[in-house]
């Protein structure tokens, strides 16, 4: 009797034990916003994929990679990982905010931010170190360093739910997707020179389309502004540059209809208006 008691506590505590658990760091928390990394398992090309979560307590706020007006950029330095050769951080499209401190580009509540991991050696797990500078805001700005690890296993990592709300977040981040492509809901149909500052004529195949604007190198550009649209139903909206030497490339984010595209377009390919 006592035997079987001492097994039956054993198989529940094995049921119930971190090693049966969803492989993520623990959340590293700071005040209105807690951090983690977790194993996404494998990507839909086979890739390893990691993840990095945010949430926030409500009413507050975390930035895209460019934030807008204000706030401040996030920062995920990889650097004291191993057996890591690379490690690619996917954004979501944000949401697009307006107070007084102008336009911004932001995420509320959580968000999940895809990883393409690559290693050095892809038969060996990798021991991924994370060291994200990132800011929420609420009525005031706070800027967070928060530190985190998490061994992903060589094997494909163990389905769960933070695995599946990774790959979500990547099956509906932005798509690479060339200048004037014929193809698809979605384009950025034209980019004409006005000054100094552009025309961008896109097709959005559903009502209110968002339009973000970087530079290549990553740089703040002017929230683009809506403008009516072409004759032939081409939506239209104008990008400002800041004063100074112009970008060697636009990168421009459109959204729409659930779907989402990203262009990069070299300014010395790009017309000047007649």
């Amino acid at each position: 009797m006592i035997a079987r008691s001492l097994l039956s506590a054993l198989s529940v505590a094995a049921l119930t034990s971190p090693a049966s658990a969803e492989p993520t760091s623990p959340w590293a928390r700071d005040g209105a916003s807690a951090l983690r990394l977790v194993d996404a398992g494998r990507g839909p090309a086979g890739e390893r994929l990691a993840a990095v979560a945010i949430t926030l307590e409500g009413g507050w706020k975390t930035y895209w990679r460019q934030p807008g007006d204000s706030g401040v950029p996030p920062r995920f330095d990889f650097s004291g990982s191993r057996n890591l050769a690379s490690a690619t951080v996917v954004f979501p499209v944000p949401e697009r905010a307006s107070d007084e401190s102008g336009i911004t580009n932001v995420y509320h509540h959580e968000v999940t931010l895809p990883v393409a991991v690559t290693p050095k050696d892809p038969a060996e797990p990798v021991e991924l170190a994370l060291v994200a500078d990132y800011g929420v805001c609420d009525q005031v700005c706070v800027p967070v360093r928060s530190e985190v690890s998490l061994s992903l296993a060589a094997d494909g990592g163990f389905p769960g739910p933070a695995a599946a709300a990774a790959r979500r977040a990547l099956a509906h981040a932005p798509k690479p997707k060339a200048l004037g492509a014929p193809d698809g809901p979605l384009a950025i149909a034209s980019i004409i020179r006005e000054g100094n500052g552009f025309e961008i004529g896109v097709r959005a195949g559903a009502p209110g389309a968002l339009l973000f604007a970087e530079t290549g190198e990553g740089a703040f550009v002017p929230s683009p502004k809506s403008l009516p649209p072409r004759a032939d139903g081409v939506a239209r909206f104008h990008v400002a540059l800041p004063d100074g030497a112009p970008p060697a490339a636009l990168r421009l984010t459109l959204s729409a209809g659930g779907e989402a595209i990203e262009t990069l377009a070299p300014i010395d390919a790009v017309a000047a208006k007649p």
